[in-house]
């Protein structure tokens, strides 16, 4: 008899695998990211294949097998239509899900990760028209590298650890978090990035708040491209 179980899952890629199914990699609530056969997807009558399209949320059973694990049966429980109409938001949703791919190994499950992709999505799915998509991206994967362990350093100086104060301080990427105005004299180095107070109150409150609540937030352009800077130049110094 064959063993199966439930999951709820987010499907974040699907590529053919064998003559006629495909390998659809999922984050699940309970396990974590997976990887899943799907039989028969490319064959016209399959009941699974338009279930599991990237950018959904899915109720799936697996079949345990010998090699792999497998897709039995999935119910969708939401396709996120808005995402998949909006070439902007497709584009925020794949950037996501490219870097989750790429720092997310499998099996390691964690409820707040799968939490915090299931609301971007949400938040992606229902944001208006003048959302800045790029950002928003940005935002997530700040978020994620937080939820993983990286968290920068944005409140004490990383070399004399005392509070950092307004002005005169810059993003160190090398010690991973500020440097205060006072040791930027002795530590002056190529991997310093130079950011104003509002970008480290932006980063502290994306720390902390939800897409929503970002989105509340009035925050010029100079400022947008300077946290953008941060955050990629932050993910890419580590990835």
């Amino acid at each position: 008899m064959e063993e199966t179980f439930n999951i709820k899952a987010l499907i974040l890629n699907r590529k053919p695998f064998f003559e006629d199914g495909s390998k659809v990699t999922v984050y699940s609530e309970d396990l974590g990211k997976l990887e899943l056969v799907a039989r028969g997807t490319k064959k016209i009558k399959s009941k699974l294949a338009g279930h599991l399209e990237p950018i959904s949320l899915v109720d799936i059973m697996v079949v345990r097998g010998r090699q792999y694990n497998y897709i039995g049966a999935v119910i969708s429980k939401n396709c996120y239509a808005n995402i998949k109409n909006d070439f902007d938001k497709i584009k925020a949703a794949g950037e996501a899900i490219k870097v989750f791919n790429l720092i997310v190994k499998l099996g390691e499950s964690d409820q707040d990760i799968f939490s915090l992709l299931k609301n971007y999505f949400d938040f992606l799915d229902g944001a208006g028209a003048k959302t800045n998509y790029d950002l928003f991206a940005n935002f997530f994967i700040f978020k994620l590298l937080i939820k993983l362990g990286h968290s920068p350093e944005l409140y004490n100086c990383v070399n004399c650890r005392n509070k950092i104060l307004p002005l005169g301080n810059m993003f160190d990427l090398a010690r991973g978090g500020l440097i205060c105005s006072k040791c930027l004299a002795k530590f002056k180095g190529a991997d310093q990035l130079t950011i104003s107070e509002n970008s480290i109150k932006i980063l502290r409150l994306a720390g902390k708040n939800g897409f929503k609540e970002l989105e509340k937030i009035n925050i010029d352009n100079s400022i947008k491209k300077e946290v953008f800077n941060i955050i990629s130049s932050f993910f890419n110094y580590d990835f």
